[in-house]
């Protein structure tokens, strides 16, 4: 058994995984012989004697004492050069196998001098015996030698098949690895670790090795290594190394090369002109951790970011100081761009969009008009699209005439003041079109949103799926949904019942005991900010905040509630 040829030099797995089988013409195991390349009749008949006596010390055993002592005693007799090297590999390995790699590497050199001077005068040298020469070389040179030599042993033994393919990973692994080539040996190691039993010292080491070594390492290093990998546990490890969730069917050793941070910072506003959802904001994450913690303990860390970038970098300073290795928040794109100048990009998971090259939880502003415009192109030619004179609604009117869902809807925008609450005049306006079919589509949170649907309803139109008119002509409505709470959809605000939504965040099956716990601890369910917070979290704890890709979900308002866009 090896600890990464530290121990021993003979790596052999006894379970398998599923990459591991070999094709037909690779052993597993290599039967190695006492007498690699020397057959009796080609030892003089006066050395017969001392050459069994040398055999017979090896298959007792190849590291005792006795070992070297047969082959000094053969050696003292000067015997021919093929049997000498012969000798002298006998020795080199019983050097080797006693953790004497300095010995063990001068005596190999000198029996492959000895091989070098048959080959220049003409004499056949027989390849067992290079192999097994070449095998103890290579594998003191990897444990305590020349690493860059070692590589180049190793390459020659792969070419004759000379070492058990564990063997070889692992000692590629570990050369690659002393060698400080970082990206290589990450290869080798997850390639040697989809050969080892699970329970062996090996598997442990090669697995702490692959964590080492992918830590730091930049993203788009490893996702050029997956090509490279030897079989696909070995590959599936570097994707989950990116955080990619391997999935229910791959082995535990896979699932474990998914970084799992020990320490989770939150780095929300408590203070300052942002705090104004600050209570919420630690609600969310007080719930979530009581959920989180259930699974596996993280330490949580918490710092005020203040409302400034000035605050913002203190505190990122200070959380970073304390090991946070993710952080949730920071709020606003200045202070994202602050904390990332002291941390990096890839450390920060913001409760929202993702902001200033920082991932974010919620599908940008643009993707969720997108979303929404294009579910309504599936039965619509026409929308009307309601957007206030703001950067929110330049930025909707902006993805959505850039888009090539112009080719599929026609598009007619209607601008209103940002605090307008009087509707009637911009509803007479598109009140014909919709009677004739156009969708109608509102980039507003819901207060607004509510407004405007009621101008529609009085108007003498309903919304299309809604259960409150049963007259008139339908009309179907989509909105941006901001500030999605249970109570902004419950069924006091019955006008939204059948309006189609693109929230930054919805309620479903993944947030149940999210929101049980929240209600049990603050006596209403979470709204949409909360459920970002609680996302967030989530996928800090599960090691997914580096490979979050969030999309745009849509649903629609039902009796009180949301529910899924496909459901009844």
């Amino acid at each position: 058994m090896v600890v990464a040829l530290l121990a021993a030099p003979l790596i052999i797995s006894c379970k398998p995984s599923r990459a591991s089988s070999p094709p037909g013409d690779e052993p597993e195991e290599i039967e190695r012989s006492t007498s690699p390349g020397v057959t009796l009749d080609a030892v003089p008949d006066g050395l017969r004697d001392k050459w069994k006596a040398l055999v017979a010390a090896r298959e007792d055993d190849r590291s005792a004492p006795a070992v070297t002592e047969a082959a000094d005693a053969l050696l003292a007799d000067e015997p021919p050069a093929l049997l000498r090297a012969g000798a002298l590999e006998a020795k080199a390995e019983g050097a080797y196998l006693r953790g004497e790699d300095a010995d063990a590497i001068a005596l190999a050199d000198e029996a492959l001098g000895l091989l070098d001077g048959l080959e220049s005068a003409g004499e056949e040298v027989p390849e067992a015996l290079q192999v097994a020469i070449h095998r103890a070389l290579g594998l003191a040179l990897v444990r305590s030698g020349d690493p860059f030599r070692a590589v180049e042993v190793l390459d020659r033994l792969d070419g004759w098949k000379g070492l058990e393919r564990e063997l070889s990973r692992g000692a590629r692994a570990v050369a690659l690895d002393r060698k400080g080539d970082r990206e290589g040996a990450l290869v080798a190691f997850v390639g040697w670790r989809e050969l080892l039993a699970d329970d062996s010292p090996d598997a442990a080491y090669a697995e702490a090795r692959v964590s080492a070594l992918a830590r730091g390492l930049e993203r788009a290093r490893i996702e050029a290594l997956v090509e490279r990998a030897p079989g696909p546990d070995a590959a599936d490890c570097l994707r989950a190394a990116l955080g990619v969730d391997p999935g229910d069917q791959a082995p535990a050793w896979v699932a474990r090369c998914r970084p799992l941070p020990t320490r989770i910072g939150i780095l929300l506003p408590r203070s300052g002109k942002l705090a104004a959802l600050a209570d919420q904001q630690f609600a969310a994450a007080s719930a979530a951790v009581a959920v989180l913690g259930k699974e596996r303990p993280v330490s949580v860390l918490w710092r005020d970011s203040g409302s400034s970038t000035t605050t913002t970098k203190a505190a990122a300073d200070a959380i970073i100081a304390d090991g946070a290795e993710v952080i949730i928040g920071p709020v606003g794109v200045g202070n994202v761009r602050a904390a990332v100048q002291v941390g990096g990009q890839a450390r920060f998971l913001i409760p929202g969009e993702g902001l200033a090259s920082a991932r974010g939880v919620a599908a940008s502003l643009e993707q969720r008009a997108l979303a929404l415009v294009g579910e309504v192109a599936k039965t619509h030619a026409r929308a009307a699209v309601f957007v206030p004179d703001n950067g929110y609604g330049k930025r909707v009117r902006k993805a959505l005439e850039s888009s090539a869902m112009q080719a599929s809807v026609t598009l007619s925008f209607v601008s209103y003041s940002p605090g307008e609450k009087s509707f009637g005049k911009l509803m007479g306006g598109v009140s014909g079109e919709l009677e004739k079919g156009s969708a109608l589509v509102i980039a507003d949170a819901l207060p607004r949103t509510e407004l405007i649907v009621r101008q529609m309803r009085r108007a003498g139109m309903r919304v299309a799926g809604g259960r409150v008119d049963s007259e008139g002509p339908e009309v179907l409505v989509a909105s941006m949904g901001e500030g999605l709470s249970p109570d902004a959809v419950s069924t006091k605000h019955d006008s939204l019942d059948g309006v189609i939504l693109a929230p930054a965040a919805a309620p479903d099956a993944s947030s149940r005991a999210f929101e049980d716990q929240y209600l049990a601890q603050q006596g209403e369910l979470p709204d949409d900010q909360a459920l970002l917070v609680w996302r967030a979290l989530s996928a800090a704890w599960s090691g997914a905040s580096g490979t979050l890709e969030p999309e745009a979900e849509l649903v629609r308002v039902q009796g009180g509630r949301v529910v899924a866009l496909q459901a009844p």
